[in-house]
């Protein structure tokens, strides 16, 4: 017969083996399950608080008319020559009779008038816009002794200048090497306003011409008449 207990110890042993297994598999259940489960998503933020954390804030008009007045002005003639008041880019003409198509001159400088405001790199890098009429400042040809007029802003390369850190205004794609705007050296001519004078304006190789007649200034609302900016 079997030995009661034994069989007793036998059971208990059984009993004990089954819970740790039952136990077991308990643990390695719940293992899978959290290593299947997917990682939680954070919420995105509210549109109405993403919009206005991002949402850039708007020019007031007068910072606006401020920036305009900065990059609009004058091209002078950093030397007075035989002008006093100096001379500066202009169309030819006054009031009804101002002539839009004809070549730009030299004139009496007119701090503010719309005639002679320009407006530099505009509308692209490169371009001098005379914003009163949407026009851009264009060489009648890419030779030596071309003159200038205004033209409808476009990707002519004959619309191309730049702006030497020495004065000089030159056309970026010349015929030959450095074409920059000059004044005539004839004297000035009077224009029936008081004491106003005009010269003749046109590209010249710029290591032939008076570097008096071919210094600028540009950018200033008003005329530049400080010493240091004027040519010795």
């Amino acid at each position: 017969m079997l030995n009661i207990p034994i069989f007793r110890l036998f059971a208990r042993i059984l009993y004990i083996a089954t819970g740790i297994i039952l136990v077991g598999v308990a643990i390695l259940l719940g293992a899978c399950q959290v290593a299947i489960s997917p990682p939680e998503t954070p919420k995105p933020a509210p549109a109405a608080e993403e919009a206005e954390a991002t949402e850039p804030e708007e020019s007031t008009s007068e910072e606006v008319e401020e920036q305009n007045l900065i990059l609009t002005g004058l091209i002078q003639l950093r030397d007075p020559l035989d002008e006093p008041e100096f001379y500066c880019v202009d169309v030819p003409g006054v009031g009804a009779s101002l002539n839009l198509q004809g070549a730009l001159t030299a004139h009496t400088c007119k701090p503010g008038a719309e005639d002679e405001m320009f407006r530099m790199d505009s509308p692209s890098s490169g371009q001098l816009l005379m914003p009163a009429y949407d026009l851009c400042m264009e060489a009648d040809g890419p030779e030596a002794g071309s003159t200038l007029h205004l033209a409808g802003c476009s990707s002519s390369r004959l619309q191309q200048f730049r702006y030497l850190d020495i004065g000089q205004i030159r056309l970026a794609h010349g015929s030959v090497e450095g074409l920059c705007l000059t004044v005539a050296s004839a004297a000035g001519e009077p224009t029936g306003g008081p004491s106003h004078l005009r010269r003749g304006l046109a590209m010249e190789a710029c290591d032939q011409v008076d570097t008096a007649r071919s210094l600028w200034i540009v950018g200033s609302p008003v005329v530049v008449t400080t010493e240091s900016s004027v040519q010795e």
